[in-house]
């Protein structure tokens, strides 16, 4: 059987298992205690190790058998969780990235060495098993174990570890009962991992699971014929639990042995056999469901049938914005309540297929705290990454563009900002130091902030270093104020590190930060206080695909100015108008507020004549408001963004793109990052 056909498949599922592994591990490592993380990670490993097999990636597979070995004899409890076994099976997960990344060249990818890592770690859980076994011998010759119960055990053939006498001892001084459940499967079970599992669940509810055999991994892998046997201890009756077991499909015989009971009137260890109910007895509602197919509640969508779909409803709300321009200029009211009907319906599409492309931005966070975790180890930090906002969606084109400004941020923030432990604990600072990193949701926008307690920044430093880079001179640094001093680590090659190490101080990251989110119509914004640490905010828009925008006119052509950036639009008097060093400057509301004439920065030709009033658009810039001079203001309107794909034009700076209005004629957007 060709599996070619099925490799992106298998590929998308094996990353979704690979996280979840990342992210039970990372758990665990925070909390060896809880072996829901254990749990979680043995079902994600185990579901990789069968699809792989499926698939015939044979060093997948045998990967994530040794891995489960290992992580079953850390769910039984038979090692403890420390940092070296964490280590091991951090490096079993990368190399597991590497060959799923692998599958499509067909590379080979070594394991060998982490074959032998995993069978050290193996042999010294081993060595400490043994020591158990010692210490239980001791416990024993002492008379601490309960002997009776013991004895039980062996005259029915039942090998007891330590750990299992011990549940045994304290389950019996609690008044339960210990049995032997011996269940057969009918010979057409298929399905004989859920039958047996099904068997378990139903008995932990009830009670507790002390042994079974085979045991559980070999049940789930179905390395038995169709009979198994679970010691347990509970407090119900033999004929409660014949009933609750009867019930599950496929289950043939029962037969429960009395190990040790607390009731007087047992009837020592003689196996008792209960029916199993009839196929018709089991569950009237299950076979009333298995009538009944489920129905899909979603389907994998290749992403550019997407952006397809995306540029088509782009040119239908181009060609509804035409209709409704000539029913305009032909008065034809008959047309009205049609087009009212089109409106609303390319609407509904609208939204609708928008809102097929807006994707969790925990699909991008979720990669953070391994990052985070190692890098933290590499440098001997102790990092308290808390994430917060996971659930707010945003465009996948936005998405995807995100990640690598964030992974700079982030290392930023944990190689520049968090201090040495020893220096924080000086400070009279906690030990470990905090990387916040959150979304919310800003009307039409999302705004993400990566922030830590750090040292900050200090802006005379920053002032000094880009004087001593030759990036600007003395006396234009000293006209900075202190917020416009903290916006000088986006300029190209500036770096205060102090040292370059692997991770920062070769004076690249910020600026390509700042280029990327611009780039998707956001903005950045930082601010900091030396000592007690530093925030960047970046504003991103949902989507890049149809924005709305403020129409203007300059010189006769139409421009249209990306309403995110749009403070106000206010009227001015020519003789208002002040001059700061040659530059047009006016007061707004007790600000002062550049001017920037559009006709001249966009070089277009305009009368020579001064008009006595101007129309101003104040714009929003890194924090800074910069009103623009334009014509005529012609009102707000959602575009298509169209990019300037030509080579001559898509690295003009200035604008963003284009658009065609209800006319049928282009307008430019403009870029305000790279206008000004």
């Amino acid at each position: 059987m060709d599996m070619s056909e099925y490799k992106d498949i298998f590929k998308a599922e094996s990353e979704e298992h690979l996280q979840q592994l990342n992210e039970s591990l990372l758990g665990l490592e925070q909390n060896p205690g809880e072996m829901e993380f254990i749990n979680t990670m043995f079902r994600s490993a185990h579901t990789l190790k069968g699809m792989s097999a499926t698939m015939g990636f044979g060093t997948i597979a045998e990967l994530t058998h040794e891995m489960e070995n290992l992580m079953d004899i850390i769910r039984k409890c038979q090692v403890t969780v420390n940092d070296s076994l964490i280590d091991v099976l951090f490096e079993c997960l990368d190399t597991l990235e590497a060959l799923v990344e692998s599958i499509d060249n067909d590379e080979e990818v070594n394991i060998s060495h982490l074959q032998a890592t995993l069978e050290q770690a193996m042999n010294s859980t081993l060595c400490a098993t043994e020591n158990i076994a010692e210490a239980a011998c001791d416990l024993e010759a002492s008379g601490e174990k309960d002997m009776s119960s013991r004895e039980g055990m062996t005259a029915q053939g039942i090998d007891l570890s330590a750990d299992e006498n011990a549940s045994i001892e304290n389950a019996t001084h609690e008044g339960c009962n210990i049995s032997s459940l011996k269940v057969t499967l009918d010979g057409s079970c298929v399905l004989k991992s859920a039958r047996s599992a099904l068997v378990l669940i139903n008995i932990s509810k009830i009670g507790q699971i002390i042994k079974c055999m085979p045991c559980e991994t070999d049940l789930e892998d179905e390395k038995f014929d169709r009979e198994f046997t679970v010691i347990y201890s509970t407090k119900e009756s033999d004929e409660k639990i014949a009933e609750i077991i009867g019930r599950i499909a496929e289950v043939k015989e029962i037969a429960i042995t009395p190990l040790n009971t607390c009731a007087p009137e047992a009837e020592g260890h003689v196996a008792k056999e209960y029916p199993a109910c009839s196929s018709s007895e089991k569950s009237t509602s299950a076979i009333r469901r298995s009538d009944t197919v489920k129905s899909i509640q979603s389907v994998r969508v290749n992403i550019e049938r997407l952006d397809n779909l995306m540029n088509l409803v782009g040119e239908l709300i181009i060609n509804k914005i035409r209709l409704n321009q000539l029913a305009s200029d032909l008065n034809a009211k008959q047309l009205d309540e049609s087009l009212a009907n089109l409106d609303r319906l390319t609407n509904e599409i609208q939204t609708e297929v928008m809102e097929a492309r807006m994707v969790p931005i925990d699909q991008v966070f979720s990669r953070f705290p391994r990052m985070v975790r190692d890098l933290a180890k590499s440098e001997g930090k102790q990092i308290n990454l808390i994430i917060e906002g996971k659930e707010i969606e945003l465009d996948r084109t936005v998405l995807d563009e995100i990640g690598d400004p964030l992974v700079h941020l982030l290392r930023n923030a944990v190689d520049h900002g968090i201090e040495p432990a020893e220096e924080r604990i000086r400070l009279g600072k906690p030990e470990a130091g905090f990387v916040g990193l959150s979304a919310s949701r800003q009307r039409n926008s999302v705004l993400i902030e990566v922030e830590d307690d750090g040292k900050g920044m200090d802006p005379a430093h920053l002032k000094d270093v880009a004087v001593k880079k030759g990036i600007l001179s003395r006396e234009d640094v000293d006209k900075l104020s202190d917020s416009e001093a903290l916006n000088l680590i986006f300029y190209p090659g500036f770096s205060g590190a102090q040292v370059i190490t692997d991770v920062s101080g070769r004076g690249v990251g910020m600026d390509a930060v700042k280029t990327k989110i611009e780039a998707l119509g956001g903005s950045v914004k930082v601010s900091s206080v030396p000592g007690e640490g530093s925030s960047i905010k970046l504003q991103l828009p949902l989507t890049v695909a149809i924005i709305q925008s403020l129409m203007v006119t300059v010189a006769g052509e139409t421009y249209a100015i990306p309403l995110a950036n749009v403070v106000r639009d206010v009227g001015i008097r020519t003789e208002d108008i002040k001059s700061i060093e040659g530059k047009e400057v006016i007061m707004l509301r007790g600000e002062v507020l550049p001017l920037l004439r559009l006709h001249n920065v966009l070089d277009s030709p305009h009368e020579i004549e001064e008009k006595d009033n101007l129309i101003v658009v104040v714009v929003e810039r890194m924090g800074t408001n910069i009103g623009f001079v334009v014509d005529q203001l012609l009102g707000q309107q959602e575009v298509i963004i169209k990019t300037l794909d030509n080579k001559l034009l898509k690295n003009t700076k200035g604008f963003a793109g284009a658009t065609i209005l209800g006319d049928g004629s282009v307008a430019l957007i403009l870029d305000i990052a790279t206008l000004i």
